[in-house]
């Protein structure tokens, strides 16, 4: 995995120490026996701590368990017996926690498994996404979706407008005629200078609104001429609204009045015609310059498929579309009723693919901790509330900013994430409290199963032979 915290399995290689095989000892809360002929050529009042060049550990942003087997095994009763729309949420779990190993071909077995059990379009969207970026500059597997049109439709765009369903079943239902004069058969709305012929029985099952100005009680009803000149709409858009009434379809529709129509539809209640509207626009989504110009559109009018498609196009783009600060303004700026909006149930895992997509570019941007912040936000469950706050804290770390990475370490300790006692004790080494660090750690060690990790940790905050 192409990461900026390389997970303990990785980080043998990178590192220049007397014992190649040292960080691995140290990791296992040992120190390395050095050969007899190496410790001649030292200094004798040198302590073995002083010899064995080991870079001082990051704090890992990953999911660390005290009992992987359990944990591996909890997430496999909970998949055999959850309903299907949790499955991608455990897998995704289950991803964490290989993650946390370093497993790399299983990490990418989870992620395609959650894209396999995707229960909503969105789903289907972020996963497909994490799988192609996962992917990305590895050769083979490059070769392979090029030979594979099976395999490279896969993980390629999916049709958001035929995919993704609207709930129609609140749609207007009309009610009796209360006036059924069959002289007023069409009504005329005038815009301007322009005056549009429509059929007054069609305009008014478009929505309950028109029903009750063309047949109810409204003065509207007796009239055969209707001024709809403040209502921002063009004579073209009103046209096309009549003809839909009729025909159902806006397919020789222009984009511009597309965008007049929606804003209409929503103010007058027209489900039918919002939904024709939504689908049209959502088809013509094909580059990141359409996505940026009408997500804040599909925002703003409450459009989930236009906004599931612009999400689309620019997930596809990753990690290219987070260099545009328009994108990345769009994520960082969306409240909880936009993420439902442009993501649905699956915000949590957008932010999930977002955060570690920054964190592998900069772990210390701006924008990678607005992700992390969006992502707690996002998190519903303890699971998800744990590894959002540690991820945070880590970040908060890095970025040097010791208070919020503080309360966000105690946060994931409290949830249950033990490994996060790690970034609490750095903060007090970091602040001249080495023995209170060097404490914390023993606690931890003698309450729990202690791992190779906490001597590691515990090591850092040694005096003298004290170990």
């Amino acid at each position: 995995m192409r990461t900026f915290f390389p997970s303990e399995s990785c980080k043998e290689s990178q590192l220049n120490a007397l014992n190649p095989q040292s960080w691995l000892q140290v990791e296992r809360g040992k120190l390395s026996k050095l050969s007899s002929s190496k410790l001649s050529s030292c200094s004798s009042s040198s302590s073995i701590e002083s010899l064995i060049k080991v870079p001082e550990p990051p704090v890992l942003p990953f999911f660390k368990p005290v009992d992987y087997v359990e944990v591996l095994a909890q997430v496999h009763e909970e998949l055999e017996s959850c309903p299907p729309q949790e499955r991608s949420n455990l897998y995704l779990f289950q991803f964490q926690v290989f993650r946390g190993l370093g497993e790399v071909k299983l990490m990418r077995r989870s992620l395609r498994s959650a894209w396999q059990k995707s229960s909503t379009v969105h789903e289907k969207i972020v996963f497909g996404a994490w799988l192609k970026y996962e992917k990305q500059g590895e050769e083979l597997i490059s070769d392979l979706l090029a030979s594979c049109g099976k395999c490279a439709e896969e993980f390629g765009p999916i049709d958001v407008v035929s995919q993704l369903y609207a709930d129609l079943s609140s749609n207007f239902n009309e009610p009796a005629l209360v006036n059924a004069d069959c002289n007023l058969r069409n009504v005329i709305f005038k815009i301007g200078d322009e005056k549009i012929v429509c059929e007054r029985k069609k305009i008014a099952s478009l929505s309950a609104p028109f029903h009750a100005m063309l047949h109810g009680c409204f003065s509207e009803s007796f009239c055969e001429n209707i001024d709809f000149s403040e209502n921002n709409i063009s004579p073209l858009g009103f046209r096309a609204i009549s003809e839909f009434s009729v025909t159902g379809s806006l397919n020789k529709v222009s984009p511009n009045v597309l965008l007049e129509i929606l804003p209409f539809a929503n103010k007058f209640c027209c489900e039918r015609l919002k939904d024709a509207c939504d689908r049209k626009l959502a088809s013509l989504v094909s580059s990141v310059e359409d996505a940026v110009e009408l997500m804040e559109f599909a925002l703003q009018e409450n459009s989930p498929i236009l906004a599931a498609s612009c999400l689309q196009v620019f997930l596809q783009e990753l990690p290219a579309c987070l260099n545009d600060d328009r994108v990345v303004e769009i994520f960082i700026n969306a409240d909880k009723q936009k993420r439902m909006i442009m993501v649905g149930a699956a915000s949590f895992s957008l932010y999930c693919l977002l955060s570690e997509v920054s964190m592998n570019l900069d772990p210390q941007s701006n924008k990678t901790a607005c992700f992390l912040e969006r992502l707690v936000e996002s998190a519903e469950t303890n699971r998800q509330k744990l590894l959002a706050f540690h991820q945070l804290g880590c970040v908060r770390l890095l970025r040097k900013e010791y208070d919020e990475a503080e309360c966000l370490f105690e946060a994931a300790l409290n949830a249950g994430h033990i490994y996060s006692v790690s970034g609490l004790a750095r903060l007090g080494y970091i602040r001249g409290h080495r023995l209170w660090a060097y404490d914390k750690l023993s606690s931890v060690i003698s309450s729990t199963t202690p791992l190779g990790w906490m001597y590691q940790e515990r090591s850092l905050y040694c005096e003298g032979n004290k170990m």
